[in-house]
């Protein structure tokens, strides 16, 4: 009996904490650029070499550089994708890619709402390195897929503020 009102009561906290929280930015109640209180789940980039391409600078070939890499190590993102803000400057990503795929990235805030980033991919790169950039128009939390041929990427990233003027 002791076993089950243990139970019940992890679930009761549980359950007070779920509607203790802030709106959502999936509910109805969050406004335009309200501001969940939830937590951001960032995608935890990995510290790694990227395979070897003899036609773009060796990134990382002689210490890790921190990556968001798909799980069959197809699709790499770096450079700013670890620490984007957000305003009209950008961001300038890394890619790597399979060789001869076009790459093509969307995004959406978890967050709150708001207009989608926009990504400026530049055409023809002729190997699995791509240089792009990326804007994105508010601070927050955010969900970045790219695609590439038959591969996917998928990460949750947390944009900082626009940086000030200098």
């Amino acid at each position: 009996m002791r076993r089950i009102v243990d139970i019940t009561s992890v679930a009761l906290i549980a359950f007070l904490a779920a509607c203790s929280k802030a709106p959502s930015a999936s509910s109805p109640l969050a406004g335009p650029g309200t501001e969940a209180t939830n937590s951001c789940p960032v995608t935890e980039p990995i510290n790694a070499v990227p395979p070897p391409d003899p036609n773009a600078e060796s990134f990382g070939r002689f210490e890790p550089w921190p990556w968001y890499i798909n799980a069959d190590r197809t699709i790499w993102a770096g450079w700013d994708a670890v620490r984007m803000v957000a305003g009209p400057k950008g961001n300038k990503v890394l890619w790597i890619r399979p060789w001869g795929t076009r790459l093509t990235v969307s995004g959406r805030r978890l967050d709150a709402q708001a207009p989608p980033p926009t990504a400026n991919i530049p055409c023809c790169y002729p190997t699995g390195f791509q240089a792009s950039g990326l804007t994105f128009p508010t601070e927050g939390c955010w969900e970045m897929s790219a695609k590439a041929g038959n591969s996917q990427l998928t990460f949750v990233t947390r944009v900082g503020p626009e940086p000030p003027a200098r």
